[in-house]
C-alpha cells in the first residue's frame, strides 16, 4: 500500500530511488512523489542533499529533484506500477529523515505551489 514514506527504486538505469512525501490517507489519495538523483554539483536542485549514511538504500551522494516531482492521484498507478515490475519496494528513510525532505521541499523554489499543498505535515 502506498502511504507517506514509501520508498521505491526503478528497475531500469539509472536505478534512482522515489520517496513518498505526501500522505496519501489522509488527503483522498493524492501522492507527491519525488526522485532522487546522484548528486554531481550540477543539478538545480540543491535544496536536499542525502547521503548513504543517513539512508541506506543510496550507494552514494544524491539529491532530491524537487523540481520533477510527480503528483496527484496516483495511488493506484503506482501499485499497478509496482506489480508490473517497474518499481521494487525498498526499505523507507528513517522518520528524521523524511522530515527534512519534507521541510526542504516546503521552502524549495523548483517545488510546484500545487505539490506543495500536498505535502505532509510531520
Amino acid at each position: 500500500m502506498i502511504r507517506l514514506g514509501t520508498a521505491l527504486k526503478t528497475k531500469e538505469p539509472p536505478f534512482h530511488r522515489c520517496l513518498v512525501i505526501s500522505d496519501p490517507q489522509s488527503s483522498g489519495g493524492q501522492v507527491v512523489l519525488v526522485r532522487l538523483t546522484t548528486d554531481d554539483g550540477t543539478w538545480p536542485d540543491r535544496d536536499c542533499i542525502l547521503t548513504p549514511a543517513e539512508w541506506n538504500e543510496l550507494e552514494h551522494d544524491s539529491t532530491v529533484a524537487y523540481t520533477t516531482c510527480k503528483y496527484g492521484p496516483a495511488v493506484l498507478a503506482l501499485e499497478a506500477a509496482i506489480q508490473g515490475g517497474r518499481f521494487e519496494l525498498i526499505s523507507s528513510p528513517s522518520q528524521a529523515v523524511l522530515r527534512r525532505v519534507i521541510a526542504a521541499a516546503h521552502k524549495a523554489a523548483g517545488m510546484p505551489p500545487a505539490a506543495k499543498k500536498l505535502l505532509a505535515q510531520i
